[in-house]
């Protein structure tokens, strides 16, 4: 495990990049725009905006925006209606009621309570929840298929209410590193399909679990052929702004009536409490997430900071050791729950799924101690 020499991004992150003086994408990005004049970057997504949403008669809606109603989607749209001037239609791809958290239910009607109209969608619960625990033991990735539906939805909406444009947030490979989505542009987000959760891989199993191929059609983003007839675009926002973080967005979405999470970092390892508000299991997916690649939920925070240099290398190094894979009980035990299984059965295939290049006691009850330091390379 190699890890970038600026930042603490390992090369075990899928799709991730390093150039020659081992820095990853989005610190280059970061350390090149330092320079930029923003305000020039948004006189720039402004045309290509215009050139995109030519308002065609009794057309309402300008564009998409997808929305969990968090920090990130919440600060989205208010600078799509704000600063780009467009009226935006909001999709939200909803979690099952049995999974969707309380706080995620205020927020987005807080979102609604600002002055936009949202569409809501989601899949069948039933079906969700088998593709859920089968994903969890195939992929040891409970997200493996709820993520495929929350990135189909938005352009199937787009289609269905022809609209041409969809904003996105961050743009994954500059300002994350997964470098699948990498477009012809820093603007351009037409290659989100490539990202590594949607990229490759038969649907066959999925079919199998449910039954008919009619089941799993909320699940398969639209081809390239079907996007380009109807003429969809993507465009990705967060290399407008000079603080898209995680920090940034929560300190920008709290006044605007955004509710954050009362567990503690102990609780969830995430740092501020405002990442993936609408359901509690993303702390369960992150944790798999560190005991397969090295890394989680504090990883990603602290990335941010150091780019932004608000924390050292050295200081972010003790955060992570600290609250990367941290979930509580409770999370795991309610996720068991819910698929069916026993936390015996739940601990079993962690074991079988966590790396043991990267950690120790990978067998039995016990929860796998880390063989590496953060931003100290593995040989």
């Amino acid at each position: 495990m190699r890890y970038c020499k600026n930042c603490l991004s390992p090369d075990t992150r899928p799709n991730s990049r390093f150039n020659d003086h081992g820095i990853c994408v989005p610190c280059t990005f970061t350390e090149t725009s330092r320079d930029v004049s923003y305000e020039s970057r948004l006189r720039d997504l402004k045309a290509i905006v215009r050139r995109l949403t030519k308002r065609r008669k009794n057309q309402e809606y300008d564009c998409i925006v997808g929305v969990s109603g968090g920090k990130d989607s919440t600060r989205q749209a208010l600078w799509v209606r704000e600063k780009l001037g467009l009226m935006p239609l909001l999709v939200c791809v909803a979690y099952p009621p049995r999974q969707v958290s309380q706080v995620g239910v205020d927020n987005l009607s807080n979102l609604i309570s600002l002055g936009f109209d949202c569409v809501m969608l989601g899949p069948a619960p039933q079906t969700s929840r088998v593709l859920m625990r089968e994903a969890f033991f195939r992929f040891t990735n409970i997200f493996r298929a709820t993520e495929m539906v929350l990135f189909a939805g938005v352009p199937k909406m787009a289609m269905a209410h022809d609209i041409k444009l969809i904003l996105w947030g961050e743009n994954p490979a500059l300002q994350v590193g997964e470098s699948g989505s990498m477009g012809a542009s820093i603007w351009d987000g037409n290659n989100l399909r490539n990202i590594n959760t949607l990229a490759g891989g038969e649907l066959g199993w999925m079919i199998d679990q449910v039954g008919s191929a009619e089941k799993i059609l909320p699940y398969q983003f639209p081809d390239v052929e079907l996007m380009n007839t109807n003429q969809i675009n993507t465009l990705f926002l967060g290399p407008a702004w000079s603080n898209w973080s995680i920090a940034g967005n929560s300190v920008f979405a709290m006044p605007e009536g955004l509710n954050i999470r009362k567990d503690g970092v102990l609780s969830t390892g995430d740092l501020m409490g405002t990442s993936m508000l609408d359901e509690e299991w993303a702390t369960i997916n992150m944790m798999l997430k560190y005991y397969k690649l090295g890394f989680g939920r504090a990883s990603d925070f602290v990335n941010e900071e150091i780019r932004g240099g608000r924390l050292t290398r050295e200081q972010g190094s003790v955060l992570v050791e600290r609250y990367d894979g941290i979930c509580d009980d409770k999370y795991v035990e309610s996720f068991c729950h819910y698929i069916e299984i026993t936390i015996e059965n739940f601990w079993a295939q962690v074991q079988k799924a966590a790396s043991p290049l990267l950690f120790k006691n990978v067998t039995g009850m016990l929860r796998p101690q880390p063989l590496f330091t953060p931003g100290v390379d593995l040989v």
